[in-house]
């Protein structure tokens, strides 16, 4: 055995019995007495014991009425009877009714009666043994589980990526091979003009080309803008930088940007006053895209003679921005549409201006992710008005 000592609960009734067999085994286990059933089920309570010996005979509760409540209460212990020779049906009932280890005869040897608890306490290790292992190889499966668990979401969630930015490597392609081809063939050939028969052209058809060299270019870079802001917004998330910035400069600025292409398609882009100055919170980058966009948009549909606008509409905790067109404005089936699962058809201007169709899901996304809503008040025929809203500084 072990240096380990178990813990040993030997019955007997007659104490010259416990006196002899605590002397005789408590060198090598810890020995714990008593004198009835009823005590050793007290004592079981108390403590923690590994092995049961018990005798047959006794008054009160017999051994085999005693582990059978052994039995019910701690299944876990090992159990052990001694009886004589002559109760055979004693027997008979402890090994079918209490699953008994070992029965032992009396009058028992010290020697033999040793062996049979070292073997019991044996089998009573190999058997907690085996529950430990038991228990490990549990554990280390539902461990081993959860491992190939979180390990197929992050091989779904890595598809689910992988498939975004296929997505987005498909859109793109498709932009770059389609929507920006035409202006850049229109730009090719005009340069192609102006390089090979510029002294054939008057003054003003070179400043008209030269005008419209100027809007192909803008077209693209918009184009390319909006292409690269919508494919970080889709791989990286697109967290603004939100800061107290002056939304009457930005609006200046991007008035001034389309002052040129408003010419060129001889449309009145109202000049922007506001006396006083306002200051939201937002992020420059962000607000200068949408109002770039916005601009864009509302040039690129309307006709000539027609107004764009921008105003702004102090409330209480935001402002309200507005670019307002006389253009031919947005039908209720494409308004509809308009942000539903990422809806992005590109639609020709009024002067076959082309574009991805990103521009306008890109505002509501960016303006959303600062706090702001997005509204799209139009007829077709009858122009349109796209105004968001942003927090003033401290809301």
């Amino acid at each position: 055995m072990s240096a380990k000592k178990y813990n040993i609960l030997f019955i007997d009734d007659e104490p010259n019995n416990l006196i002899v067999f605590k002397n005789s085994f408590f060198r090598y286990y810890n020995i714990i007495t008593a004198e009835s059933g009823e005590k050793g089920l007290k004592i079981l309570e108390d403590n923690d014991i590994h092995l049961v010996i018990t005798d047959q005979k006794m008054p009160g509760m017999t051994g085999v009425q005693f582990l059978e409540k052994v039995v019910e209460r701690y299944p876990s212990i090992l159990r052990m009877i001694i009886t004589a020779y002559s109760d055979i049906e004693v027997i008979i009932q402890a090994i079918n009714k209490c699953g008994i280890y070992q029965y032992v005869l009396k009058p028992w040897d010290s020697r033999d009666l040793k062996n049979n608890i070292d073997n019991a306490l044996k089998s009573y290790q190999l058997i907690k043994d085996n529950e430990e292992l038991v228990g490990q190889l549990r554990a280390s499966n539902e461990t081993l589980e959860q491992k190939v668990l979180d390990r197929t979401q992050e091989l779904n969630q890595k598809n689910l990526q992988l498939e975004e930015i296929n997505s987005i490597k498909d859109k793109m392609f498709t932009i770059i091979s389609h929507d920006m081809r035409d202006p850049m063939v229109s730009l090719a050939v005009l340069l192609e003009v102006l390089s090979t028969a510029n002294q054939n052209l008057s003054e003003d058809k070179i400043e008209d080309y030269l005008l419209k060299v100027q809007s192909y270019v803008r077209d693209v870079l918009d184009l390319l803008n909006n292409l690269l802001q919508w494919s970080k917004s889709r791989v990286e998330g697109n967290y603004p930088d939100l800061e107290e910035v002056n939304i009457n400069l930005i609006i200046k600025h991007n008035l001034d940007m389309f002052k040129i292409p408003a010419n060129i398609k001889k449309i009145d882009l109202l000049p922007f006053v506001h006396e006083e100055e306002l200051f939201v919170k937002g992020d420059e980058q962000m607000l200068n895209l949408i109002l770039r966009n916005l601009l864009s948009n509302a040039i690129k549909f309307s006709s000539e003679n027609s107004r764009v606008s921008i105003n702004v509409y102090p409330e209480k905790e935001f402002i309200k921005v507005s670019v307002k067109d006389t253009g031919i404005g947005i039908s209720e089936e494409v308004q509809q549409k308009l942000f539903k699962n990422g809806y992005s058809k590109s639609q020709r201007g009024t002067a076959q201006e082309k574009g991805a169709g990103l521009g306008l899901n890109l505002c509501k996304e960016f303006i959303e992710k600062q706090n702001g809503v997005l509204f799209v008040d139009s007829k077709e025929g009858n122009g349109s008005e796209i105004s968001f809203t942003i927090p003033l500084p401290g809301f």
